[in-house]
């Protein structure tokens, strides 16, 4: 960032993030840390289900990366359309204070604004962000059910960090293949499951039947949270709350992302 972009006023809860590494967690997985001021007006409690940053990825055919700025009122001003950063959606895997950083993993699927930036993303390169945003429980449910497919893992581990250690419940975690999973805090009620389909597949998702095949009982006493493809939410969705007769009080189920669609054409749910 130049003196003169430090001069430059920016919305509140917006900011321009730096890369500070990257590492490859899964041969599909790519962990990109960026650094953030003053984390401490930016971040989530540790309690949040899953949180979640709006992630602007600057345009490679502008030379200037196109944040928003604020007028004399304090309200966002945007660059033209042909300027803007493309936005996309994406949970947070760790808060770190000491370095003031956040660790926002992407999967690698081939194709997408997104996934080709991770990859090729470098020290020292931007990324804007808006402030993460999350759900937090009030009240502490008398079990869990998470499940979800590889673009929600990391608000799935996220979860699972903060859990108490007496929690218990189900996991559930549908990734392409064995070599895609990873190393999870698990409290020792909680029982977790991978699920493999690969990441390709062009129709189906097994993740609906896994969790329909949970004990019913034990989904009628669980808060359930889930993040999948829109299809596969929307099942779970109505099987949770009409067929197991959950209030919507008691789930969080997001459409992560939709078969042959972008972000911004579609609604995320809940």
């Amino acid at each position: 960032m130049t003196v003169q972009d430090r001069d430059v006023a920016r919305p509140e809860n917006f900011r321009v993030a730096r890369v500070l590494r990257t590492r490859r967690v899964t041969p599909h997985m790519q962990r990109v840390s960026v650094q953030v001021d003053d984390l401490l007006r930016f971040d989530c409690p540790p309690r949040s289900l899953g949180p979640h940053v709006h992630a602007l990825i600057p345009r490679q055919d502008c030379k200037e990366p196109g944040w928003p700025t604020v007028d004399e009122k304090g309200r966002a001003i945007y660059p033209p359309p042909e300027q803007r950063p493309a936005v996309r959606t994406y949970s947070v895997r760790r808060f770190d204070h000491a370095e003031n950083s956040i660790d926002i993993d992407f999967v690698l699927h081939g194709e997408g604004i997104a996934s080709a930036w991770a990859e090729r993303a470098t020290v020292g390169e931007e990324i804007g962000l808006w402030r993460p945003h999350a759900r937090i429980l009030e009240a502490e449910p008398e079990r869990y059910v998470l499940a979800g497919d590889h673009t929600a893992l990391p608000a799935i581990a996220f979860i699972l960090d903060h859990l108490p250690e007496d929690a218990q419940g189900d996991v559930i975690v549908m990734v392409s293949d064995r070599a895609e999973e990873q190393p999870l805090r698990l409290p020792k009620r909680m029982r977790l499951s991978w699920l493999h389909m690969p990441l390709d597949a062009q129709s189906g998702n097994m993740l609906p039947a896994a969790v329909r095949a949970l004990d019913p009982q034990d989904i009628r006493a669980s808060f359930v949270w889930v993040g999948a493809e829109a299809a596969a939410a929307r099942d779970i969705r109505a099987f949770a709350r009409k067929e197991c007769g959950l209030p919507a009080s008691r789930t969080y189920i997001l459409n992560y992302w939709k078969r042959g669609m972008v972000e911004g054409t579609y609604d995320h749910g809940e």
